[in-house]
């Protein structure tokens, strides 16, 4: 039994012993670190190459390589295995990150001393460290370097292994890209979006006849539909269930009378997304522009599955042998021919062009699968037992390495599939499930090498777009992801919504995915100036002038100046006096005005109007499946629309000169201040009434200014 183990919430951590040397707690922390559950099934301590986790070899070394002289120096490999299997067991850090620190290290004592002694090492071997990373890596590497250098270090501190002063990570963080608007930058914000010619390349193989497609055709370009609609990772694909859509119907009334329902339809389609990173199960709806592409590609996936998942179905809901469409029709005890065995497994043996073909690929199926080959030895009976110990891990539930505890069974996954169902120089087995992964995505969206099994050459693999004759196009399943975030930014989403729709759980990594240009960028800004300032080609700079009030002569004046553009009209306020009471809320304000005859202003106005009608549709819904605070935003909506119409109708009047300014009296809404007066007991503030403007028929008409730009009320 070791010592120094102290089991703290459900972890069991290692603490040094003060009356041990140094290397004593080295070994014995290995020793300890041995005895922890393996990482994998896969991987055992002594291994150097730990499969889908880490591989033990020095700085600049492919993981693919094999060769004994690229490992890490004996004197660290042992500590190194142990340290990196526990900061992943108790600290959660990853293994490729952890193992960054080890051979910066490594590769520095080797140069120094000629072997890695870690009870010897100083803060110039940090240092040393941090530099040579500068050499290796990019910068954002060569931080994250720096960055697990002091972890390591503050490790060996707490193990009692080395006593030095505390280390700070040299290696500055890089500015973040996505935002510093340098040439290198825009450089990398376009790397990270996908090649346009390519997407339209996916959309034409996509808009084929499935039977023209292969399976492999149909599951990546129905992959990247789904991509392209909502903006997930793309590992989190394979947690669709084939019932994913999500769908309903919301009424639209585009009529002046609130109490008249149009019969026309509002569809709205989402996606019952599964996020990671603690984000959960959530519906992603769709842009109307991509939900016939999304319903087309569900219903490929559901056809490609549709068989894997009804045996799975099977599988889960009967305990005898599955009868799935090549199962011989004979009854469960009856004694099978070889032949006959080979297709209850699930191998259609015709689909050789020879006999001697598909007589040696059915004896090698049974003999990897512990059975004879020859005829009246087993039947269905005997075959389900062999069919069932064959089953996946954790079977009806599909083993994710990733999800954090997902739980999606085989019989109802989108992506549920044969094995050898994308293989072309295999026949599918129809008995045996198989998940595609990222991997398999990615290898067919660029040309990619792939190890041979049992041999140390790369085989070339085929992309999508080599297979159909478009060349060597290369795109990332994380580019679709970058795309649909820069386009959110680019057509100003709000970044509350946009975190939801990523399915992130802190809106403040949006920066990272958003790729926009500085034209791009700067393009809004100028469009909303012209929109604003109605600006016009002439032979100065600018036209006019707008600008809020800086002194109280300007106040007093009553100029053009103490006026501000709206997005519907002109703004009187006066921020000198005191700020606006109803921020955002320019329809419900007496202070602001339209100038009748503007066209843009009014089409907005027009335009606003239906957006609002539709989401009252949306309110008086959520007022009727007595959602909190649902009535509030009715009566808040009810009164916008009623205000809105009004100004509508006023600016259509025929015998209302162009150039008047409009404005409609006040409404019963309260301010902001109001409800603070309200909250802390004291009366409502007092309303003014001018009674010469109330005898305008509730409507104020407001003349134009006189020559002076003076606005006489």
């Amino acid at each position: 039994m070791l010592v120094g183990i102290l089991i703290m919430d459900n972890l069991i951590y290692f603490t040094a012993d003060s009356s041990k040397t140094a290397q004593q707690n080295i070994d014995t922390f290995i020793a300890f670190s041995k005895q922890l559950t393996e990482l994998n099934a896969d991987i055992t301590f002594e291994d150097n190459y730990w499969k889908n986790e880490v591989n033990f070899v020095k700085v600049g070394v492919s993981s693919k390589d094999r060769d004994v002289n690229n490992l890490l120096d004996e004197s660290i490999r042992a500590f190194a295995k142990a340290y990196v299997k526990y900061q992943k067991i108790n600290s959660k850090l990853k293994t490729q990150d952890t193992i960054l620190a080890i051979r910066a290290i490594e590769q520095v004592c080797l140069t120094r001393y000629g072997a890695v002694d870690l009870t010897q090492l100083m803060i110039a071997d940090f240092d040393l460290a941090a530099e040579r990373s500068r050499e290796n890596y990019k910068a954002s590497s060569a931080y994250h370097v720096g960055r697990h250098l002091k972890i390591l270090l503050d490790f060996l501190k707490k193990l009692k292994i080395l006593d030095l002063p505390d280390w700070k990570n040299p290696n500055k963080k890089p500015a973040e890209k996505s935002i510093v608007l340098d040439e290198e930058s825009e450089k990398y914000r376009e790397s990270k979006l996908p090649d346009e010619d390519a997407i339209f390349a996916l959309a034409d193989i996509f808009s084929r006849k499935e039977s023209e497609l292969l399976d492999r055709d149909i599951f990546v370009t129905s992959a990247v539909s789904l991509l392209l609609a909502a903006p997930e990772r793309a590992s989190e694909l394979f947690f669709l269930k084939e019932n994913c859509i999500y769908e309903e119907e919301n009424p639209i009334s585009l009529k002046n009378d609130l109490a008249s329902i149009a019969s026309e339809k509002e569809r709205d389609l989402g996606l019952r997304w599964y996020a990671q990173k603690n984000y959960g199960y959530d519906i992603k709806y769709i842009p109307t522009v991509m939900i016939s592409t999304v319903e087309l590609a569900i219903e490929r996936l559901k056809r490609l599955s549709e068989k894997p998942r009804q045996l799975a179905y099977l599988l889960e809901t009967s305990d005898k042998f599955p009868r799935h469409d090549l199962c011989p029709d004979v009854s469960d005890d009856q004694l099978l021919t070889k032949e006959q065995v080979l297709l209850a497994l699930g191998l259609d043996s015709s689909c050789y062009d020879t006999h001697i073909k598909a007589n040696n690929a059915g004896n090698k199926f049974l003999s990897t699968r512990g059975l004879e080959r020859k005829d009246n030895i087993y039947c269905l009976n005997d075959l389900n037992i062999i069919l069932r110990s064959r089953l996946p891990e954790g079977f009806p539930y599909i083993p994710f390495k990733t999800g954090g505890g997902v739980k999606v069974k085989w019989s109802e996954a989108l992506f549920t599939c044969f094995a050898n169902q994308f293989n072309t120089q295999k026949p599918t087995v129809m008995s045996e499930f198989w998940m595609p992964h990222i991997d398999t995505l990615n290898e067919d969206l660029s040309p990619t090498k792939k190890k041979l099994r049992g041999k140390d050459e790369l085989a070339n693999v085929q992309s999508i777009f080599q297979r159909w004759g478009y060349g060597d196009y290369s795109l990332s399943t994380h580019q679709f992801r970058h795309l649909l975030n820069t386009i959110a930014n680019t057509n100003g989403m709000d970044s509350i919504l946009l975190a939801k729709w990523s399915g992130r759980a802190d809106m403040k990594q949006n920066r990272v995915y958003d790729h926009t240009s500085v034209e791009e960028r700067n393009y809004a800004l100028v469009e909303m100036q012209r929109n604003e300032l109605s600006l016009h080609e002439s032979d100065t700079t600018f036209n006019f002038q707008i600008a809020t009030p800086r002194t109280l002569q300007e106040l007093n004046t009553r100029t053009t100046l103490t006026m501000h553009t709206t997005e519907f009209g002109l703004c009187t306020h006066s921020y000198i006096d005191e700020p606006c009471l109803k921020y955002r809320n320019c329809l419900n304000c007496t202070e602001h005005v339209c100038i009748k005859g503007d066209k843009e202003k009014t089409k907005r106005l027009q335009d606003r109007l239906k957006k609002e009608k539709i989401l009252w549709q949306k309110d008086k819904h959520a007022v009727e499946k007595n959602v909190t605070g649902a009535k509030m935003w009715l009566e808040t909506r009810e009164l916008t629309i009623q205000r809105c119409e009004q100004l509508v109708a006023l600016l259509n009047d025929p015998n209302i000169p162009d150039g008047v300014p409009l404005s409609l009296p006040p409404s019963e809404e309260v301010t902001h201040l109001e409800l603070a007066y309200q909250k802390a007991g004291q009366k409502r503030l007092p309303i003014i009434e001018n009674k010469r403007l109330n005898n305008l028929d509730d409507i104020h008409l407001l003349p134009s200014s006189d020559s002076t730009g003076t606005w006489i009320l």
